[in-house]
C-alpha cells in the first residue's frame, strides 16, 4: 500500500480548498497543519492556482515538512503535466479517462480519479489504481459505496462533494464503506478564521480517532 493511501486512511478526512490569494492559502495550510492535518488537496479552480500551488510546495519543505500536498480539479493532460512539474504529491480529478490514467502512470504520480458510475470505477480498477473519489457524493448517497464495493475487491473509496464537516455525517460515510471523506467549504468557509479552523479541525480529528 502506498504511503499516500495509508496517510489518507489514517487521517480519514481530506481538506480541500482554493484561494486566489497566496497569503490566505498559506494561512489556511498553516492552520490545518497546526491542527494535525498531513494531507491536503489544493484545488485548481482559479487563475492563481498553479502559481500558488508551486509556492506552497516550495515553502512546505521547510515550514510543513510532513505535509503531502496534492492538487485537485485537474481535467486534462496539460494541467496534469503542469502540476507534475510543480511536484504535486498526488493528483485528484473530477472525471476519469484512460488518457488521464495512463499519463499519471507514466509519470509515476498517485492519481485519485473522480468516479460516478461503476463504469468509471472499472477504468480505475482495470488500470490498477487503488483509490477513487466518488463525486459528487451527495448526489449518490451514503448507500452507494457499499453497493458497488463487492464488484471491485481491494478498491478504496473517498466520497467528496456535499459532505458536512461534522463527526456524525463523516462517520456515516465511513461506516458506509468509505476510507476517508473530502471536505471543502463545510470545513474551510469563505469567512476564514484561523483559530476557528484549527479548533474545528482538531476536534474533528480527535472524534474520528477515538471512534
Amino acid at each position: 500500500m502506498s504511503e499516500i493511501l495509508q496517510k489518507i486512511q489514517d487521517q480519514k478526512i481530506i481538506p480541500l480548498f482554493y484561494n486566489e490569494s497566496f497569503e490566505v492559502s498559506k494561512k489556511i495550510v498553516k492552520a490545518l497543519y497546526e491542527a494535525g492535518i498531513r494531507v491536503i488537496e489544493y484545488t485548481n479552480r482559479g487563475h492563481q492556482a498553479l502559481e500558488n500551488f508551486t509556492k506552497l510546495k516550495e515553502i512546505s519543505r521547510t515550514e510543513f515538512p510532513e505535509l503531502l500536498l496534492g492538487i485537485g480539479t485537474v481535467k486534462n493532460i496539460q494541467e496534469m503535466a503542469d502540476y507534475a512539474h510543480a511536484k504535486a504529491d498526488f493528483i485528484i480529478t473530477p472525471v476519469i479517462s484512460e488518457e488521464l490514467v495512463k499519463s499519471t502512470l507514466e509519470k509515476n504520480i498517485f492519481l485519485i480519479p473522480g468516479c460516478f458510475t461503476p463504469s468509471d470505477i472499472n477504468i480505475a480498477y482495470q488500470n490498477g489504481l487503488t483509490l477513487v473519489k466518488i463525486f459528487p457524493a451527495d448526489a449518490l448517497g451514503k448507500k452507494y459505496i457499499k453497493s458497488v464495493q463487492p464488484v471491485f475487491p481491494g478498491m478504496n473509496f473517498m466520497p467528496t462533494g456535499g459532505i458536512h464537516a461534522e463527526f456524525e455525517d463523516i462517520i456515516e460515510w465511513l461506516n458506509g464503506g468509505a476510507v476517508a471523506a473530502g471536505l471543502g467549504s463545510s470545513l474551510i468557509g469563505k469567512e476564514f478564521k484561523e483559530e476557528e479552523l484549527i479548533q474545528k479541525t482538531k476536534n474533528l480529528l480527535q472524534q474520528l480517532n477515538h471512534n
